[in-house]
């Protein structure tokens, strides 16, 4: 598979990364992760300022070259380099004091938007996560690692962090959605979810497409027990409708339609 490393395409293979650059060992860098539809980057306005923001918080040089026109063409560029109209983008900037920051583009393998295979979680309670200006942005987090090996282990898919005060944070991959009746809830940033570019244009598409209720507010994992469907909204691996957590099972009808009229929002923005 060809990547894009600064500003050349090369095979995946053929990367080699001096063992003496730490911030490639060290987890500094910062991510952001982009759908790919009918040739169009879905909201990119949203993840590339996302991009930024991220560099900004974790006080990284922002190069001048870094427009979003010069993102997009890249990726445009490594799109037609492996015939690809659709899939999953990410991109990560790497630092170099006191140089500039150094970035790769890639298509991660192919993976629908909504995940319709069983989802099975659990609640993840031995590393709380505490909302700070960095817990929000997507870069290196131990406890992902950590509750990843745990959901391994135990044959999830994916686990529920909590945070200091024991409410639902998120999850190893994304923000967290109940449903109930014609409410949809979902915690905030400062209980310890992530800042979306995906979330925030759900929630515009919530607002002006459905009949839904939406609520923002804090969420006990107890909550999730009489929730009617649940659900996690990720920029990296799209919606995944929760199946099972703990003993209850869950319906997925609702997210299923949901996600149809989402994708055709997005293709409509």
């Amino acid at each position: 598979m060809k990547i894009f490393f600064n500003q050349n395409c090369v095979e995946e293979e053929e990367l080699f990364v001096d063992y003496t650059e730490k911030s490639y060992f060290s987890g500094d860098y910062v991510t952001a992760f982009c759908w790919f539809f009918q040739n169009k980057l879905l909201f990119w306005e949203d993840v590339y300022f996302q991009l930024m923001s991220s560099m900004r918080k974790m006080r990284m040089k922002i190069p001048l070259s870094y427009t979003p026109e010069m993102f997009e063409n890249k990726i445009k560029s490594l799109s037609d380099e492996l015939l690809l109209s659709k899939g999953r983008i990410k991109i990560t900037v790497f630092r170099h004091y006191p140089q500039e920051p150094s970035f790769s583009i890639e298509f991660l393998p192919y993976k629908d938007f909504f995940s319709d295979s069983g989802n099975e979680i659990d609640v993840y309670k031995e590393i709380p996560v505490f909302p700070d200006l960095l817990s929000a942005i997507s870069v290196f987090h131990p406890v992902n690692t950590v509750a990843a090996q745990y959901a391994v282990e135990n044959d999830l898919q994916d686990v529920l962090l909590l945070n200091h005060e024991k409410r639902i944070a998120r999850s190893i991959y994304g923000n967290i959605f109940l449903i109930q009746d014609n409410i949809i809830l979902s915690n905030p940033t400062a209980e310890g979810a992530l800042l979306s570019a995906l979330k925030k244009n759900f929630l515009i598409f919530l607002r002006k497409k459905t009949d839904f209720i939406y609520r923002e507010e804090p969420i006990s994992p107890f909550l999730t027990q009489s929730a009617s469907e649940l659900f996690i909204l990720s920029d990296e691996k799209g919606i995944i409708p929760v199946t099972k957590i703990r003993k209850t099972i869950l319906k997925r009808d609702e997210i299923h339609l949901l996600t149809k009229k989402f994708i055709g929002f997005a293709l409509d923005e």
